[in-house]
Protein backbone atom coordinates (compact mmCIF):
# COMPACT_ATOMS: atom_id res chain seq x y z
CA UNK A 1 0.00 0.00 0.00
CA UNK A 2 1.12 3.57 -0.75
CA UNK A 3 0.26 6.30 1.72
CA UNK A 4 1.04 10.03 1.47
CA UNK A 5 0.49 12.43 4.38
CA UNK A 6 0.52 16.22 3.95
CA UNK A 7 2.99 16.30 1.06
CA UNK A 8 4.06 19.86 0.26
CA UNK A 9 6.28 21.08 -2.53
CA UNK A 10 7.12 24.55 -3.79
CA UNK A 11 9.47 26.11 -6.31
CA UNK A 12 11.07 29.51 -6.63
CA UNK A 13 10.56 31.36 -9.89
CA UNK A 14 12.54 34.58 -9.84
CA UNK A 15 11.54 36.28 -6.59
CA UNK A 16 8.26 34.37 -6.32
CA UNK A 17 7.63 31.22 -4.29
CA UNK A 18 5.11 28.96 -6.05
CA UNK A 19 3.25 26.33 -4.02
CA UNK A 20 2.71 23.35 -6.30
CA UNK A 21 1.54 20.79 -3.74
CA UNK A 22 -0.15 22.13 -0.65
CA UNK A 23 -0.72 19.23 1.74
CA UNK A 24 -1.54 16.23 -0.46
CA UNK A 25 -3.02 13.16 1.24
CA UNK A 26 -3.41 10.00 -0.81
CA UNK A 27 -3.77 6.27 -0.14
CA UNK A 28 -3.42 3.69 -2.92
CA UNK A 29 -4.14 0.04 -2.19
CA UNK A 30 -2.30 -2.84 -3.83
CA UNK A 31 -3.81 -3.39 -7.26
CA UNK A 32 -5.83 -0.15 -7.22
CA UNK A 33 -5.99 1.97 -10.39
CA UNK A 34 -5.92 5.74 -9.76
CA UNK A 35 -6.13 8.61 -12.23
CA UNK A 36 -4.70 12.09 -11.81
CA UNK A 37 -6.06 14.99 -13.86
CA UNK A 38 -5.44 18.71 -13.96
CA UNK A 39 -4.10 21.41 -16.28
CA UNK A 40 -0.43 21.70 -17.20
CA UNK A 41 1.53 23.12 -14.28
CA UNK A 42 -0.96 21.90 -11.68
CA UNK A 43 1.52 19.50 -10.10
CA UNK A 44 0.69 16.13 -11.67
CA UNK A 45 4.24 15.34 -12.75
CA UNK A 46 5.63 16.72 -9.49
CA UNK A 47 3.46 14.33 -7.51
CA UNK A 48 4.38 11.39 -9.75
CA UNK A 49 8.07 12.18 -9.34
CA UNK A 50 7.72 12.26 -5.55
CA UNK A 51 5.90 8.93 -5.46
CA UNK A 52 8.50 7.55 -7.87
CA UNK A 53 11.30 8.72 -5.54
CA UNK A 54 12.72 10.93 -8.28
CA UNK A 55 12.03 14.08 -6.27
CA UNK A 56 11.90 14.91 -2.55
CA UNK A 57 9.07 17.08 -1.17
CA UNK A 58 9.62 20.04 1.14
CA UNK A 59 7.68 18.25 3.87
CA UNK A 60 5.29 15.40 4.56
CA UNK A 61 5.41 11.63 4.84
CA UNK A 62 5.31 8.84 2.29
CA UNK A 63 5.15 5.10 2.93
CA UNK A 64 5.29 2.31 0.36
CA UNK A 65 4.70 -1.15 1.82
CA UNK A 66 5.23 0.42 5.26
CA UNK A 67 8.70 1.67 4.24
CA UNK A 68 9.30 5.29 5.28
CA UNK A 69 10.57 6.29 1.85
CA UNK A 70 11.43 9.92 2.60
CA UNK A 71 13.81 8.91 5.38
CA UNK A 72 15.92 6.80 3.01
CA UNK A 73 19.31 7.94 1.77
CA UNK A 74 19.74 8.57 -1.96
CA UNK A 75 21.43 5.19 -2.37
CA UNK A 76 18.63 3.45 -0.46
CA UNK A 77 16.02 5.25 -2.57
CA UNK A 78 17.70 4.02 -5.74
CA UNK A 79 17.66 0.41 -4.55
CA UNK A 80 14.06 0.67 -3.36
CA UNK A 81 12.96 2.31 -6.62
CA UNK A 82 14.65 -0.35 -8.78
CA UNK A 83 12.75 -3.11 -7.00
CA UNK A 84 9.37 -1.57 -6.19
CA UNK A 85 8.50 1.16 -8.70
CA UNK A 86 7.88 0.93 -12.44
CA UNK A 87 7.61 3.86 -14.85
CA UNK A 88 5.77 4.41 -18.10
CA UNK A 89 6.48 7.74 -19.79
CA UNK A 90 4.84 9.43 -22.76
CA UNK A 91 8.04 9.26 -24.81
CA UNK A 92 8.74 5.68 -23.58
CA UNK A 93 12.48 6.33 -23.08
CA UNK A 94 13.58 3.09 -24.69
CA UNK A 95 17.30 2.60 -25.33
CA UNK A 96 18.03 2.60 -29.05
CA UNK A 97 21.37 0.76 -28.67
CA UNK A 98 19.53 -2.30 -27.31
CA UNK A 99 17.04 -4.66 -28.91
CA UNK A 100 13.40 -4.69 -27.84
CA UNK A 101 14.00 -7.88 -25.84
CA UNK A 102 17.05 -6.35 -24.11
CA UNK A 103 15.12 -3.19 -23.24
CA UNK A 104 12.45 -5.25 -21.49
CA UNK A 105 15.00 -7.45 -19.71
CA UNK A 106 17.11 -4.57 -18.42
CA UNK A 107 15.25 -3.99 -15.10
CA UNK A 108 15.71 -7.65 -14.13
CA UNK A 109 19.40 -7.54 -15.04
CA UNK A 110 19.89 -4.36 -12.99
CA UNK A 111 18.22 -6.11 -10.04
CA UNK A 112 20.87 -8.84 -10.13
CA UNK A 113 19.25 -11.52 -12.27
CA UNK A 114 21.26 -13.37 -14.91
CA UNK A 115 21.12 -12.11 -18.48
CA UNK A 116 19.80 -15.43 -19.81
CA UNK A 117 17.01 -15.58 -17.22
CA UNK A 118 16.07 -11.93 -17.81
CA UNK A 119 15.96 -12.35 -21.60
CA UNK A 120 13.82 -15.47 -21.22
CA UNK A 121 11.25 -13.61 -19.07
CA UNK A 122 11.35 -10.68 -21.51
CA UNK A 123 10.56 -13.06 -24.36
CA UNK A 124 7.46 -14.28 -22.51
CA UNK A 125 6.24 -10.68 -22.14
CA UNK A 126 6.79 -10.09 -25.85
CA UNK A 127 4.58 -13.09 -26.58
CA UNK A 128 1.87 -11.74 -24.26
CA UNK A 129 2.03 -8.36 -25.99
CA UNK A 130 1.91 -9.82 -29.49
CA UNK A 131 5.45 -8.69 -30.28
CA UNK A 132 7.26 -12.05 -30.39
CA UNK A 133 8.45 -11.38 -33.94
CA UNK A 134 9.97 -8.05 -32.88
CA UNK A 135 12.35 -9.27 -30.14
CA UNK A 136 15.55 -8.55 -32.11
CA UNK A 137 14.33 -5.24 -33.53
CA UNK A 138 15.63 -1.88 -32.32
CA UNK A 139 12.96 0.40 -30.79
CA UNK A 140 13.25 2.98 -33.58
CA UNK A 141 11.93 0.47 -36.13
CA UNK A 142 8.66 -0.05 -34.23
CA UNK A 143 5.44 1.95 -34.45
CA UNK A 144 4.50 4.30 -31.62
CA UNK A 145 1.96 1.84 -30.23
CA UNK A 146 4.47 -1.02 -30.36
CA UNK A 147 7.12 1.07 -28.60
CA UNK A 148 4.70 1.89 -25.80
CA UNK A 149 3.84 -1.79 -25.38
CA UNK A 150 7.55 -2.49 -24.94
CA UNK A 151 7.74 0.29 -22.35
CA UNK A 152 4.81 -1.29 -20.47
CA UNK A 153 6.54 -4.66 -20.41
CA UNK A 154 9.77 -3.06 -19.18
CA UNK A 155 7.90 -1.36 -16.33
CA UNK A 156 6.03 -4.51 -15.26
CA UNK A 157 8.66 -7.22 -15.71
CA UNK A 158 10.05 -6.79 -12.19
CA UNK A 159 6.51 -6.99 -10.71
CA UNK A 160 6.70 -3.67 -8.83
CA UNK A 161 4.43 -2.45 -6.06
CA UNK A 162 3.24 0.49 -8.17
CA UNK A 163 3.38 1.68 -11.77
CA UNK A 164 3.73 5.45 -12.19
CA UNK A 165 2.55 6.53 -15.65
CA UNK A 166 2.88 10.09 -16.94
CA UNK A 167 0.64 10.62 -19.99
CA UNK A 168 1.57 7.16 -21.35
CA UNK A 169 -0.80 7.44 -24.33
CA UNK A 170 -0.37 11.15 -24.99
CA UNK A 171 1.43 10.60 -28.29
CA UNK A 172 -0.84 7.81 -29.55
CA UNK A 173 -3.97 7.90 -31.69
CA UNK A 174 -7.31 6.77 -30.22
CA UNK A 175 -7.06 3.20 -31.52
CA UNK A 176 -3.60 2.64 -30.04
CA UNK A 177 -4.61 4.43 -26.84
CA UNK A 178 -7.36 1.86 -26.29
CA UNK A 179 -5.00 -1.04 -27.07
CA UNK A 180 -2.26 0.24 -24.77
CA UNK A 181 -4.65 0.97 -21.89
CA UNK A 182 -6.22 -2.50 -22.14
CA UNK A 183 -2.75 -4.01 -21.87
CA UNK A 184 -1.87 -1.83 -18.87
CA UNK A 185 -5.13 -2.65 -17.12
CA UNK A 186 -4.98 -6.39 -17.78
CA UNK A 187 -1.34 -6.84 -16.76
CA UNK A 188 -1.53 -4.68 -13.64
CA UNK A 189 -4.64 -6.61 -12.58
CA UNK A 190 -2.97 -9.97 -13.24
CA UNK A 191 0.15 -8.97 -11.26
CA UNK A 192 -1.82 -7.10 -8.55
CA UNK A 193 0.19 -3.93 -9.20
CA UNK A 194 -1.11 -0.48 -8.21
CA UNK A 195 -1.34 2.11 -10.98
CA UNK A 196 -1.15 5.90 -10.74
CA UNK A 197 -1.66 7.53 -14.11
CA UNK A 198 -1.60 11.22 -15.01
CA UNK A 199 -3.68 11.93 -18.10
CA UNK A 200 -5.77 14.50 -19.95
CA UNK A 201 -7.81 11.75 -21.61
CA UNK A 202 -11.17 11.40 -19.87
CA UNK A 203 -11.91 8.10 -21.64
CA UNK A 204 -8.90 6.64 -19.81
CA UNK A 205 -10.17 8.02 -16.49
CA UNK A 206 -13.42 6.06 -16.92
CA UNK A 207 -11.44 2.80 -16.96
CA UNK A 208 -9.91 3.40 -13.52
CA UNK A 209 -11.14 2.74 -9.98
CA UNK A 210 -11.13 6.43 -9.07
CA UNK A 211 -9.54 9.70 -10.11
CA UNK A 212 -8.51 12.99 -8.55
CA UNK A 213 -8.24 16.56 -9.80
CA UNK A 214 -5.27 18.53 -8.53
CA UNK A 215 -6.86 21.74 -7.36
CA UNK A 216 -4.84 24.48 -5.66
CA UNK A 217 -2.18 21.99 -4.69
CA UNK A 218 -4.56 19.43 -3.17
CA UNK A 219 -6.39 16.37 -4.45
CA UNK A 220 -10.11 16.61 -5.10
CA UNK A 221 -11.72 13.21 -5.74
CA UNK A 222 -14.10 13.24 -8.71
CA UNK A 223 -16.97 10.89 -9.49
Amino acid sequence: MIKLNQIKQSYTQGNTNVNVLNGVDLTIKRGEKIGLIGPSGSGKTTLLNIIGLLDTPDSGEMFINKEDCLSLSNEQKTKFRKKNIGYIFQNNQLLEDFTVQENIALPLILNGNSKDYSLDIAKKYLEILGLADREKFKPGTLSGGEQQRVAIARALIKKPVIIVADEPTGSLDEENTVKVMKIIMNLTKELNVALLIATHNLSIVKMLDKHFLINEGKLDERK
